[in-house]
């Protein structure tokens, strides 16, 4: 078993000038002392939205019949430019060659929707990692409210996305207990493999590895009720697995293996909190907010309840 060398080479830092941006930056610090040389560039991207307008409406004569290239914007958009948006960007980018990165730290400025902007950059430059920041919404605000994280994750990206989790506390050091939930798709491989990177960085001080499959079940009752054993692809995979981690310089008694049947989202968030796990590996499974609603998406039900872990998920590569 191979692994790929796409992953964590090249990093989308989205931020907000009017948020906290030390956690993902500290995250980034975190995964560059583990990949180290890995990383070939980390672009920081801001999107000019349009709300800096607003303080300026009154003197925005519209009935130029195109706003966007008149002189009053320009020099309304500059100013915000210089005097909010690059300062931010300097400083961050200041912070992380503080923290030891090495690879250059570009900055890219661009108008329009954030989610849509970030997205297609994202795909667009084929960036191997999307580091997003956690916003404290509940369920029903990220629904009705919406969030750019929140949008981000309805959408076809082609990176491995990393959520920071809700306090930079939790990822001062280098993680030492993963958790990778595996089960038969190309994306759930993509992530074993990201996770087998990270984990050759750091083997000496992790402590613990938890692979993990759950049959789903609903599937368990189904065959249960038809007189059936249910398929249980779970050890070859559970021992693929385990081979791979071993490869990466990882102890072997610091392997665990479960498989059990049971609600894959409330299984793994029982594992999450009784194994006190730091970083969570998943494959993506694209679906739209209205089906997560009404159907449930295990991610989603881990990224709100497992707010203080790393969580990375993972798509295969085309």
């Amino acid at each position: 078993m191979t692994i790929q060398k796409k992953p964590l080479t090249s990093f989308l830092l989205p931020l907000d000038i009017n948020a906290s941006w030390a956690t993902p930056v500290t995250l980034i610090g975190r995964l560059n002392n583990i990949v180290k040389q890995r990383i070939d560039k980390i672009t920081l991207l801001y999107v000019i939205a349009g709300k800096y307008l607003s303080q300026h409406m009154t003197n925005v004569d519209f009935r130029v019949q195109n706003i966007i290239s008149s002189k009053q914007f320009q020099n309304i958009r500059a100013d915000h430019i210089s005097k909010d948006v690059k300062p931010v960007l300097e400083r961050v980018k200041k912070e992380l060659e503080q923290a030891g990165i090495e690879a250059p730290v570009e900055i890219m400025i661009k108008d329009g929707d954030p989610v849509t902007s970030i997205a297609q950059t994202a795909n667009e430059k084929n960036f191997s990692t999307l580091v997003l920041q956690r916003r404290d919404l509940s369920r029903v605000e990220e629904l009705f409210v919406g969030s750019v994280s929140s949008g981000i994750l309805h959408r076809e990206i082609n990176s491995s996305i990393y959520l920071t989790p809700g306090k930079i506390s939790t990822i001062d050091n280098l993680p030492k207990r993963f958790l990778i939930a595996l089960d038969e798709s190309k994306n759930s491989q993509a992530t074993l493999e990201e996770a087998a990177i990270l984990i050759s960085g750091c083997a000496e001080t992790i402590e613990k590895v938890v692979l993990i499959h759950v049959l789903d079940i609903a599937e368990c009752t189904e065959a249960l009720a038809g007189g059936k054993v249910p398929k249980d692809p779970s050890d070859d995979l559970l021992d693929k697995a385990a081979v791979l981690i071993k490869e990466q310089g990882l102890a072997e008694g610091k392997i665990m293996q479960i498989s059990c049947c049971g609600d894959p989202a409330d299984t793994l968030v029982q594992e999450v909190k009784t194994q006190e796990i730091d970083i969570i590996f998943m494959g993506r499974r694209d679906r739209t907010a209205l089906k997560e609603l009404f159907m449930g998406s295990v991610s989603r039900k881990i990224i709100h309840y497992c707010g203080n872990q790393t969580i990375v998920l993972a798509n295969a590569a085309d």
